[in-house]
């Protein structure tokens, strides 16, 4: 009906019905031919594996006389040359059946030398001066009144504007990532200091033009203060708890209270660049608008995909449950928090509204006359200065659960049962448990048919939980596990209060979650040459891992672009249940908002099922992106780095095809997108990512260790775990946390995001959960109670009215 009365429409139209999200299928390449094509790239790999041998054999001949090499181990530091093993490694992987040639093999080797080169964590770009007059302080009164002007004006024509059809798109999108009210109240001041930084730009033209006509990069600078009537607020980390976090994440860094913490700007690893120098979208470098997303998608990105047999769709899963638990950009959104239909005519004059142009002859959506895809813009946060627009993070940067249990005090307390420190949990006829329900029928997620047979999606930690199904199989799975947990403690101390067996139950979670990553997940994603030269993986170090200079802040380059790259992991077709519990290849699009299967006795299971059978995705179009914000820049100038400044250049690594398609869309190299050439690169090595994403990626999880006081592998202070706590988080899986807390999941691979295979076969649901909470068992000898959770014992006074001495 809806495509019906489409067609009869004598103009195109918004996208404002809820139409089809994509295309009904998206198959692999080639689908129903894999095998003959297999036979022929087969062949075809054998030949060029002939000449590729020969052609590595006389490089490395040529190399070993010519440098004298003494240390092959990996790369030469003076010529930045491949070493033997490296090449064997690439040339074994070409023998397998890897499409690379040469020059990309030789390229990608490069890559990943020079990350080896650079000291990490990276040295972030000192920041722009302000490039204006230092304004009177009647100019700051006056800009700061015209912000406020603006923000007034905002807010008048909020009171006007329709909110998108409920169920379309745009709908559940800014639904699912709605600010919180905290995060409301904040970037009204962004915005606020924004306009006053445009207010006072617009005093000063012909200063801002040459600025804008005389640099590539385009930032406003650090400006002076603003002052907007608030009270500053202070944190007094000396009464904040040194053995537990805080939800908000803050007083992690006690000299510098707001690392990490949730409610502040993302760091940046360069300066922005915005076209005014202030806030309008990045210009081409000849000063012209850059193609929309959509026609960079339709060129650049296209649904064709290729399978990884060796690693499952669970890699990707717990790829976004992370990403999720460490990032959440804060969405400009309308009056008592409504969505804005930015297509809608009444919204044409929105400060905030982004929408994508769909032109003439889109293969999809001409069909649906659509010519409009509402898009708002992330909200500005404030930073208390003249200056460029930043972005508000809502979640804490550490890796501490924080998807299950909130980022700020109301939210976990709203989730907790208060009572034996377990979380809220709703509990079905058939004797299991679900997360909270969410019964707000205009969440984005319920369904009035669903709602009326009883069922009705979740509430969580995060908003965005009920976005797939898989997402919320994993919420759900993790908030079982924290009551799992503190069940557990409770057993071996029976006398402990709610209080705190909810916060040790928090803590060993946090950890589980914190060794997963580095563990199984980090390794399939950078490859082991990275993690070792990161010195990420866990280990029994005595050498603590806590370095307090440190900022574990998430990067605005990481949460926008790098960590994104597992959206193009995913197929098209999933193995899983519908609303009848029958198993059936459904469409990807139809899991998103569609967590109703988990009502069904077998729901999680049938989705856990389904990522750890499913493979991978393998996107095939790939591209350098050192050019785009110039990341491989070396922190000093004696260091290496690739840069292309050519398409001749840029073609002599991806090709000619690849570079017309980008030469049709970008002027210059150094236009071009970063998240586009982020999943266009090739990946070194044994990576699933290329030295550009490897770069920003390995910078931050870095990061999230070394800055992070509640590291679980920390040797010093009252935080840390005792040696035999850490030995039972490390014998942690992310198999044996789903066989724990499933329903009724029998057996599956030791390793959940690598495929069954000869080293990873399937076991026993009974011999992966093997946790043993005795560590934490409370100890009291001579009239003194040992906290084993903490590096000290709890002091009390002895028979004899002395104080026990505590131990260290």
């Amino acid at each position: 009906m809806t495509r019906s009365i489409l067609r009869m429409a004598s103009e195109r139209t918004p996208l404002n019905t809820d139409i089809p999200p994509g295309p009904s299928y998206v198959y692999p390449r080639g689908f129903g031919t894999r095998a003959r094509q297999r036979q022929i790239r087969q062949f075809q790999c054998c030949i060029c594996a002939t000449f590729l041998v020969i052609f590595v054999v006389a490089l490395v001949i040529t190399i070993s006389y010519t440098l004298s090499a003494e240390d092959n181990n990996l790369v030469d530091n003076s010529t930045n040359i491949p070493s033997t093993s490296a090449i064997e490694n690439t040339t074994e992987a070409i023998l397998n059946g890897t499409d690379v040639t040469p020059t990309a093999t030789i390229e990608a080797l490069q890559g990943l030398s020079i990350l080896f080169l650079m000291n990490f964590p990276l040295k972030e770009e000192t920041p722009d001066n302000w490039t204006l007059p230092k304004p009177t302080q009647q100019e700051t009164t006056d800009a700061i009144n015209s912000g406020k002007n603006a923000l007034g004006d905002k807010e008048i024509l909020e009171e006007n504007l329709p909110s998108p059809v409920m169920g379309t798109p745009s709908y559940r999108h800014q639904k699912a990532i709605a600010s919180t009210p905290e995060a409301t109240s904040m970037t009204k001041r962004g915005f606020v200091e924004n306009q006053a930084t445009r207010a006072l730009m617009s005093r000063h033209r012909n200063v801002s033009r040459s600025r804008r006509d005389s640099a590539r990069k385009h930032s406003i600078g650090r400006g002076a203060p603003i002052d907007l009537g608030q009270p500053q607020v202070s944190l007094n980390c000396s009464q904040i708890s040194s053995v537990y976090r805080t939800s908000n994440g803050s007083c992690n860094n006690k000299d510098n209270p707001h690392f990490g913490s949730s409610l502040i700007p993302f760091r940046r690893i360069l300066n922005p660049d915005y076209a005014d120098g202030i806030q309008q979208p990045r210009m081409s470098s000849d000063g012209r608008s850059l193609p929309s997303a959509r026609k960079v998608s339709l060129e650049m990105h296209r649904p064709e995909f290729e399978s990884d047999p060796k690693f499952t769709v669970m890699m990707a899963v717990w790829g976004q449950f992370l990403d999720h638990d460490i990032t959440a950009t804060a969405l400009n959104q309308g009056q008592n928090g409504q969505p804005i239909d930015c297509c809608s005519v009444e919204a044409q004059t929105h400060p905030e509204c982004f929408s994508v142009p769909i032109e003439e002859g889109d293969p999809y959506f001409d069909e649906y006359n659509v010519t409009c895809m509402g898009f708002i813009r992330s909200a500005p946060a404030p930073t208390g200065h003249f200056g460029p627009r930043q972005q508000l993070n809502q979640a804490t940067a550490f890796i501490d659960g924080s998807a299950v249990y909130g980022s700020t005090d109301s939210r976990t307390k709203m989730l907790r049962e208060h009572e034996g420190g377990r979380l809220r949990m709703f509990h079905t006829a058939d004797n299991r448990t679900l997360l909270p329900l969410s019964t707000d029928p205009s969440d984005g997620c319920n369904d009035a048919v669903q709602n009326a047979a009883g069922k009705y999606c979740f509430d969580t930690g995060d908003s965005r939980a009920n976005e797939n199904l898989l997402l919320t199989s994993m919420h759900l799975i993790w908030a079982r596990h924290h009551n799992h947990l503190a069940e557990g403690l409770s057993a071996v101390n029976p006398k402990w209060s709610d209080e705190k067996l909810f916060q040790e139950a928090r803590k060993i979670l946090g950890a589980q979650m914190q060794h997963i990553t580095y563990m199984e997940f980090l390794p399939i994603l950078f490859g082991k040459e990275f993690c070792e030269h990161l010195k990420i993986f866990p280990d029994n170090s005595t050498t603590d891992t806590y370095h307090s200079d440190v900022d574990p802040s998430i990067a605005n380059s990481f949460a926008a672009a790098a960590f994104r790259f597992s959206h193009n992991l995913l197929p098209g077709l999933m193995n899983a249940s519908r609303d009848d519990n029958t198993t059936e290849a459904i469409h990807l699009h139809d899991m998103l908002f569609n967590p109703f299967s988990l009502w069904h006795p077998r729901g999680v299971d049938e989705a856990v099922a389904s990522a750890v059978d499913t493979s991978l995705s393998r996107p095939d179009a790939r591209f350098t992106t050192e050019l785009t914000e110039r990341l491989f820049e070396a922190p000093t100038e004696d260091k290496p780095q690739l840069l292309f400044e050519s398409w001749e250049d840029i073609s002599s690594v991806v090709g000619s095809d690849a570079t017309k398609r980008l030469q049709m869309l970008y002027r210059r190299p150094d236009d071009i997108d970063v998240y586009t050439g982020a999943l266009l690169e090739s990946p070194v090595n044994d990576s699933l990512v290329g030295p550009t994403l490897l770069c920003m990626l390995g910078d931050q999880f870095l990061r999230l260790k070394e800055g992070d006081a509640f590291w679980y592998e920390r040797i010093r202070g009252p935080q840390r775990f005792t040696p035999s706590q850490r030995q039972e988080i490390r014998k942690t899986t992310l198999a044996g946390v789903i066989c724990a807390n499933a329903d009724a999941l029998g057996e599956t691979q030791r390793e959940v995001m690598r495929s069954v295979s000869e080293e990873n076969p399937i076991i026993d649901c009974e011999s992966l959960d093997t946790f043993n909470f005795q560590p934490w068992k409370e100890k009291s000898f001579r009239g003194v109670k040992m906290d084993s959770t903490q590096s000290k014992v709890l002091v009390h006074p002895s028979k004899n009215g002395n104080v026990t001495k505590p131990l260290d």
